[in-house]
């Protein structure tokens, strides 16, 4: 914003998820292994799953003004506010807001001094992390040498967790419609989370192989 002032700009990239987590695994079950009826219906299980634990992408708050007067009007060049306060401390969720949860506090910003860009600094606040649990059952029923059935039952967030969507974009990408003005100071979404990833979902599959 301030183009004599770079240090001002420094900070993480807007894609810096510091922490990434990926772990699958399949398990075949030991149970029923001895040919027969026992093993046909009730052996041959696997169990597989992906868990991901990531934490959040940074973000800055804007002040969509041209504070200092130099015709850099916009929400991701204009200005920033000012901060008096610690973000991190005194959340409370403003009552039938229409939006989700408050993920800092609102008021350790205030508008910036008159001809000035605001002395908050890019990138300083970080998303909500963001924790799933995709797990899935699998069986699959020999009918003869070439002749197969398989059945398979999957859940996506199996634990129905919520897990809350990020503000003003995440993981490098640009504000979404739904987030657009979530980190613009003095918008009536400031700071609001209104997205969230989707619920559990539960679907079953079947294949016959020949």
């Amino acid at each position: 914003m301030n183009s004599y002032d770079f240090a001002a700009n420094r900070a993480s990239s807007n894609f810096d998820q510091r922490h990434v987590f990926n772990f699958s695994y399949v398990w075949d079950i030991p149970l029923f292994r001895s040919p027969g009826i026992a093993h046909t219906f009730l052996g041959g299980w696997q169990w597989s799953g992906i868990t991901t634990v990531a934490t959040g992408s940074p973000f800055t708050p804007f002040y969509n003004t041209d504070n200092a007067g130099v015709a850099n009007a916009t929400a991701s060049s204009g200005s920033r506010p000012d901060l008096v306060g610690d973000p991190r401390s005194g959340i409370t969720q403003v009552a039938g807001s229409g939006f989700g949860p408050l993920l800092y506090n609102p008021a350790a910003y205030a508008v910036p001094r008159g001809l000035t860009f605001g002395d908050v600094g890019r990138n300083t606040l970080v998303n909500p992390r963001h924790t799933n649990f995709d797990m899935a059952l699998f069986k699959h029923f020999t009918i003869r040498e070439s002749l197969a059935f398989e059945f398979r039952a999957e859940a996506y967030n199996v634990f129905n967790h919520t897990e809350w969507g990020a503000l003003a974009g995440g993981g490098g990408s640009g504000a979404n419609a739904v987030n657009s003005g979530t980190n613009v100071f003095a918008s009536s979404g400031f700071l609001n989370i209104n997205t969230a990833h989707n619920p559990r979902i539960l679907q079953l599959g079947a294949k016959l192989l020949f």
